[in-house]
């Protein structure tokens, strides 16, 4: 059971993972802003909403691409930088940096999974979506992201579903030249089925997170009535105030973490 004390040990490290993320993004000169539940957060109580699990930013493709080029030589040596690349059983497409001396374990999980499980934000790339009415653009969203978690997180490796996610991701390259102006995250995990005009984006602003001051959207009523509906300043009932973590463990780093410090050991 995760206690009072231990969300506070938590959010002191998910706060240092971000200041961390930060000082890289303001060294090369990296766009970056508050997101999702942070960007909620921030706007609702100038912080954490209590019940989230984590920090959400995200970043242009062109800063996402640069930032991944970047990491590994620049990021504390207390920071994992999960990509798929980094760690095979890892296959989300957007990226995470994990606290390497921690374990943060999902509802669905143990503490023996074979992909790294340490107290984590997540960063997105922000995609440029084609111009489409939004009903296509939704079930398009849909039909990508259920092939797509067939496939590589549910592990359903059925021949009909690679069918169906790589026909989509065709279909998405068609009409890739049709521009428009709103982005969002990547097909595969835009769960929310959003697309935000960029003119709600830009020019960032900063807003109070945590007592410090971090990039954001300009429009922020705009974007986040968008993304949750009209009424996102009032919280959900509290049978929906949930925090979705089972257990999260201190100075004990997961699984994966000791492995690749068992490899390292042998290396030397």
């Amino acid at each position: 059971m995760v206690t009072e004390q231990d969300m506070t040990k938590l959010r002191e490290i998910q706060i240092r993972l971000l200041d961390d993320f930060k000082a890289l993004c303001d060294k090369h000169k990296l766009v970056y802003w508050l997101d999702f539940g942070a960007f909620l957060g921030a706007v609702r109580q100038k912080g954490f909403i209590p019940w989230d699990d984590d920090v959400d930013v995200s970043m242009p493709m062109t800063d996402y691409k640069k930032f991944l080029e970047i990491a590994p030589k620049e990021l504390p040596k207390n920071i994992f930088l999960q990509t798929p690349k980094t760690d095979k059983n890892y296959h989300q497409n957007f990226t995470k940096l994990c606290n390497r001396n921690s374990t943060f374990i999902h509802p669905a999980e143990t503490d023996e999974e074979n992909h790294h499980q340490g107290i984590y934000m997540d960063i997105f790339p922000s995609a440029n979506y084609p111009k489409m009415p939004d009903l296509l653009r939704k079930g398009l969203l849909y039909i990508t992201g259920r092939s797509y978690g067939n496939i590589y997180v549910l592990k359903k490796k059925i021949f009909l579903n690679y069918i169906i996610y790589y026909l989509c991701k065709f279909i998405w390259l068609v009409l890739s030249p049709i521009k428009s102006d709103k982005v969002g995250q990547t097909v595969e995990d835009n769960w929310y089925f959003y697309t935000i005009p960029q003119s709600l984006i830009y020019p960032l602003k900063e807003i109070e997170f945590e007592g410090k001051l971090y990039p954001a959207p300009n429009k922020a009523h705009e974007y986040l009535s968008l993304m949750y509906g009209g009424n996102y300043l009032t919280p959900p009932p509290p049978e929906k105030r949930v925090f979705s973590c089972k257990a999260v463990l201190f100075n004990t780093p997961c699984r994966f973490e000791r492995e690749l410090a068992a490899k390292d050991k042998k290396i030397q």
